[in-house]
C-alpha cells in the first residue's frame, strides 16, 4: 500500500516503504548501498515477492539497524511507530467537520500520514475516481492542508447536497474538479465558483488488496 498506488498488502512491503520514506531513500539508491539487485528491492517493496530470502532481508535489516523480526513486522520498531488514529466520518459529517468534531463513539482509522489537528477518514461510496481510487477505498484527509494544482481534494459544491472527492486542476486563475472515471456521461469535470468550497486535501488512500 502506497500513497496513491496499489500493491500487494504484505507486511514487509509496508514496513520497507515506511523505512525508505523515513530515510528519504529510493529503491535504486538502497539497492546500490546494500549491493543487492534493484529488481530484488523493487519486488520486495511492491509486495510482488511475498517471502523474500534471508539473504535479501539481512542486508536491508542491517542498513536500517533492525533485526529480521522487526523487518518482517513480528517485533515493533519504536522509532518508526508514529501512527495516529483519525475518526471515520460519513460524507454528511465531512461537510460539518471540524466545527462538529466532538464525536465520542466514532470508528477510528490508523494512519502514518502527517496530519494537522483536524485529520479525518472517509470511505469512497461511488465509482467517480475509478480505477485509481475504487469504491470502499478509505481516504485520509487534512482540513488544514493547502490545496495545490493536481491535489486530490474533498469539496462541497453549492448545488450538490454531499461532499465529493475529485482531483483539483488550476488553470489561469480558474479551478476545476476532475473525476478520474472513464464514465464521462455520469461524472464530468466541474468548474468551481465562489460558492463552492475545498474542505480538505487527501494525503493518503488505504484499501485492502487481493492476493
Amino acid at each position: 500500500m502506497t500513497k496513491f498506488e496499489t500493491m500487494k498488502n504484505t507486511r514487509i512491503a509496508q514496513i520497507l516503504n515506511r523505512l525508505m520514506a523515513d530515510k528519504k531513500i529510493r529503491v535504486a539508491e538502497l539497492a546500490r548501498r546494500i549491493n543487492l539487485p534493484q529488481p530484488t528491492i523493487h519486488r520486495i517493496a511492491t509486495g510482488m515477492c511475498e517471502h523474500p530470502h534471508l539473504s535479501s532481508l539481512q542486508p536491508i535489516a542491517d542498513f536500517f539497524s533492525l533485526n529480521i523480526e522487526q523487518l518482517k513486522g513480528h517485533e515493533p520498531i519504536p522509532w518508526l511507530d508514529r501512527t495516529s488514529k483519525v475518526p471515520l466520518l460519513t460524507w454528511d459529517e465531512v461537510i460539518l467537520w471540524p466545527k462538529k468534531n466532538d464525536r465520542q463513539n466514532s470508528e477510528f482509522i490508523l494512519t502514518d500520514a502527517a496530519l494537522g489537528k483536524f485529520g479525518f477518514a472517509v470511505k469512497i461510496e461511488d465509482a467517480s475516481m475509478d480505477p485509481v481510487f475504487p469504491k470502499n477505498t478509505v481516504l485520509i484527509a487534512d482540513s488544514e492542508k493547502q490545496a495545490k494544482d493536481r491535489s486530490y481534494v474533498i469539496a462541497k459544491l453549492a448545488n450538490h447536497p454531499k461532499a465529493i472527492f475529485r482531483q483539483l486542476l488550476m488553470d489561469a486563475g480558474d479551478r476545476y474538479l476532475k473525476p478520474l472515471s472513464p464514465d464521462f456521461e455520469q461524472y464530468r469535470m466541474t468548474r468551481l465558483n465562489s460558492n463552492d468550497k475545498i474542505l480538505s486535501v487527501v494525503v493518503q488512500a488505504k484499501r485492502d488488496c487481493e492476493d
